[in-house]
């Protein structure tokens, strides 16, 4: 008669944990616990620690193509490749590149 208790026991733990339920007995304080862990989580807004760095890019370039705003990085960089145009650093030209020139050796 005990195996036969034994058996249904095993069963229903093992249907538990099949399907999602709770494996060992609970009292009702703590089937509560339960309850709201099986629920869906509430909807959150989570906040915006960044700003929109998109918006504010766009925005900084129109504001310097106006005059409105000096960017010192922009300012180098763009100095840096007028100098590396100057000395003849850029890319080459379509059609004059190290491969076209291997094929008129």
């Amino acid at each position: 008669m005990s195996s036969g208790l034994s058996y249904a026991r095993r069963m229903a733990r093992l249907r538990a944990r099949i399907f999602g339920g709770v494996v060992r007995k609970t009292s009702r304080q703590d089937y509560r616990v339960v309850e709201m862990f099986a629920r869906p989580p509430l909807p959150q807004t989570l906040p915006s620690w960044y700003p929109p760095l998109g918006r504010y890019s766009s925005l900084l370039v129109r504001l310097r193509r106006l005059g409105l705003y000096t960017d010192d990085h922009m300012d180098f960089t763009e100095k840096m490749q007028a100098q590396r145009k100057e000395r003849g650093k850029g890319p080459p030209k379509k059609g004059q590149g190290k491969r076209a020139k291997k094929k008129g050796k």
